[in-house]
């Protein structure tokens, strides 16, 4: 019988390979002699791993770096999202060598151009899905259904590998024990601070979106099976647990991730998020039984609300403002990528909405290339003070009814 991790050894490797992801990709490769598919991931994550898992491919998500551009700024203009340009950074450099292919989803205009400035630099395969914008017609399931079946044959034709519905149903199930186990670790992190850290948990989701799915599900299952005695040195008297500043994180993704540790140590909580690298990237559940491309696609246009999506039956600053109460949080604090359209374009409606509920925001504009964060601190810092200063409004019945964790 094989031994089951424990959380200590758990957090080290996903610590590990969130600090340098690429190298931990390299390691499986040699091991296996598999093959590697990046996908260029936003949010939410619209490459459909499933099918490229079931094609006996490993898929990874490449979410750009933080690093500098000197490379990328020659092929893709500076106005491009840092995502973008460090991701195609990364791929002149030769960091993305691993990789054996690469896979392109229609999220905005940055991406879709992208591949093409992708394809002019690299030999290699190039993949691209065209998700429908607009998921609430009627035609948009047999369109994307008809995307699928594209995207099937090309990855068949990659492989060499016949992708059946048997090896999309067991796809299915594996990856959504990880979004299952991934939404119970991030309900219990709302509960209390000392489960897990916002730094912790994003980490957590980064390493997942790079690691082979079985490994991620039996670190999570050692996460989950913490007891009181184990959380190493992350111990919160109960005082200052609920004295802490309960705070919701929005956008992309929060990056650079040391901003989350100086969260913390300013007596903030991240009690939740809505970001592409965070809960939208674990938020839907696909058909396990079903196997086959219908089911599939109506499962993927099941997203949430989302600013690369356009659903009028999903109202974003409404559903991110239930979320915001539910876990009962004092603030939110939006990471919005300089440049990324689609999340200026809906960053009047949300924060006009949350601060009419009475809900403090703070919009911070961030790149991946950029050096320094001192200005991000300074103005968190300003932020936290002044919702000292204000009279809590308390927190939402359903964090009450929880029962926290011992």
């Amino acid at each position: 019988m094989v031994q089951a991790i424990s959380r200590a050894k758990a957090l080290a490797e996903i610590s590990r390979i969130a600090g340098n992801p690429l190298a931990s990709v390299r390691r499986w490769k040699e091991e296996t002699g598999g093959k590697v598919l990046g996908c260029l991931s936003c949010m939410p994550f619209f490459c459909p791993e499933e099918l490229v898992y079931a094609a006996g491919i490993h898929p990874v998500g490449i979410w750009g770096a933080e690093t500098p551009i000197s490379l990328a700024d020659a092929k893709l203009q500076s106005f491009a999202c840092s995502m973008a340009r460090t991701a195609l950074e990364m791929a002149l450099r030769g960091w993305l060598d691993v990789c054996d292919g690469f896979m392109f989803p229609s999220t905005c205009d940055a991406f879709q151009n992208l591949a093409e400035v992708w394809k002019g630099c690299l030999e290699v395969p190039c993949f691209e899905v065209v998700f429908p914008r607009q998921t609430s017609r009627t035609s948009a399931a047999a369109f994307l259904r008809s995307r699928l079946e594209k995207l099937k044959a090309e990855l068949e034709s990659f492989t060499g590998v016949a992708i059946d519905g048997e090896s999309i149903r067991k796809a299915c199930a594996l990856y959504n024990e990880n979004r299952r186990l991934l939404r119970e670790l991030n309900r219990l992190r709302s509960l209390d601070p000392a489960f897990l850290s916002g730094r912790q948990m994003a980490e957590i989701v980064l390493a997942v979106s790079f690691a082979p799915r079985q490994a991620c599900a039996e670190w999570l299952r050692a996460l989950l099976r913490t007891g009181p005695g184990e959380r190493q040195g992350r111990s919160f008297p109960a005082g200052q647990r609920n004295g802490r500043l309960r705070i919701f994180l929005g956008g992309v993704m929060p990056r650079p991730l040391s901003i989350l540790n100086f969260l913390e140590e300013r007596g903030a909580w991240v009690v939740g998020d809505d970001m592409g690298l965070g809960s939208l990237f674990y938020s839907i559940d696909l058909p396990e039984e079903d196997g086959s491309l219908d089911g599939l696609a109506r499962a993927y246009l099941r997203q949430p609300a989302c600013s690369t999506i356009h659903d009028p039956t999903l109202e974003r600053a409404g559903a991110l403002l239930s979320r915001v109460r539910e876990t009962g949080a004092r603030a939110v604090i939006l990471f919005i990528q300089k440049f990324c359209e689609p999340e200026l374009f809906d960053l009047p409606a949300l924060k006009g909405r949350l601060e009419r509920e009475g809900v403090p925001v703070l919009a911070l504009e961030t790149e991946l290339c950029a050096s320094e964060t001192g200005p991000l601190r300074n103005r968190i810092e300003a932020f936290l003070e002044t919702l000292k200063d204000q009279p809590a409004t308390g927190e939402s019945e359903h964090v009450h009814g929880r029962r926290d964790r011992p």
